[in-house]
């Protein structure tokens, strides 16, 4: 594995920090939380995302967040841009939180979610049974390959196709805590529409609601550069995953706040799996900001490991 760029990391750190120094008073005054920070990999790709939440009353918050990928390497390359906004309301032992997002590669595909969460809570432990409801749209594309039809005969195909794809996603969240440890289990399950297709030319009709072996060996350009970037840290929230496992423990002391994660991941087209391991820990910085700093490691079907640190920082008035 090559080594962690440090002057990326550098710059990554400075971009952050001059943008929640440069937050207006006015923003600061109004109860606003504000986040912002970087991780960055041992394959040259890096994160910056950045989030701001408040409250519009005393039971109900929002929140907003952005952020900017790249994950460039010789064998595959995503550059993805992602927005979610959402609020929340608390009815006291039940609350009630509805969002919008989405993500894109302006040379691959744009994708936009809706997500819902029913979350159950009350002293010490919370329940959430959470959704998301997907629509992912490609950036048309040239085939000129011979695939496997559904009924096993072969077809040669050459031609332009403008394909899109829905999913639903489906989970579960349960968290423990006292005043100082805190544990956090939880799993999402994916499920695809047969992708949708159009050609510029009719005798590939019968392709408009093609399989997904069909989509995966005309569209694998597409497929597998979607397939590896699940494998890294970046970007796996953005990626088209089967299933998702994870699990969190903290705990806090005095001064600081430590942390150790695990998730397991299953991509959707062909099955790669990946693990990571990540830890770090949270302090304050001064009397306004808390600081967390990170490191970890993803194994997966597609690559050796990728190590990867970051750091973020956190103002809440």
């Amino acid at each position: 594995m090559r080594n962690i760029d440090p002057a990326k990391a550098v710059a990554a750190a400075a971009l952050m920090a001059a943008f929640v120094a440069l937050l207006p008073n006015r923003a600061r005054a109004d109860g606003l939380i504000v986040s912002a920070g970087t991780e960055v990999d041992d394959e040259s790709g890096y994160l910056l995302y950045a989030g701001v939440g408040g409250n519009f009353a005393e039971r109900t918050s929002w929140d907003l967040a952005a952020g900017h990928a790249d994950t460039s390497r010789d064998f595959t390359s995503l550059t993805t841009t992602s927005y979610d906004f959402g609020v929340r309301h608390d009815f006291g032992s039940v609350a009630l939180r509805f969002g919008i997002g989405g993500w894109e590669d302006s040379d691959l595909v744009t994708t936009e979610k809706l997500a819902a969460a029913l979350d159950f809570h009350g002293e010490g432990w919370s329940f959430a049974l959470q959704s998301e409801f997907r629509d992912s749209a490609f950036e048309p594309f040239d085939i000129d390959r011979t695939i496997t039809l559904r009924d096993g005969t072969t077809y040669t195909i050459t031609a332009r196709a403008d394909c899109d794809i829905d999913d639903t996603g489906l989970g579960a969240r349960l968290r423990l805590s006292n005043d100082s440890w805190a544990w956090t289990l939880g799993s999402m399950s994916y499920d695809y529409d047969d992708p949708e297709c159009g050609f510029n030319l009719r005798a590939l009709d019968f392709l408009r609601r093609s399989t997904r072996d069909e989509f995966i060996q005309f569209a694998d350009r597409l497929t597998t550069v979607l397939s590896y970037a699940a494998g890294t840290n970046l970007i796996a929230e953005n990626s088209f995953l089967d299933s998702r496992l994870g699990t969190s423990l903290s705990y806090t002391g005095a001064i600081r706040t430590y942390n150790v994660y695990f998730d397991h991941l299953e991509e959707a087209f062909f099955g790669l799996a990946s693990d990571t391991l990540s830890g770090g820990m949270t302090f304050p910085v001064g009397k306004a900001y808390e600081l967390e700093l990170y490191v970890g490691v993803t194994e997966s079907d597609a690559f050796s490991n990728i190590a990867f640190l970051g750091l973020s920082m956190l103002f809440v008035r």
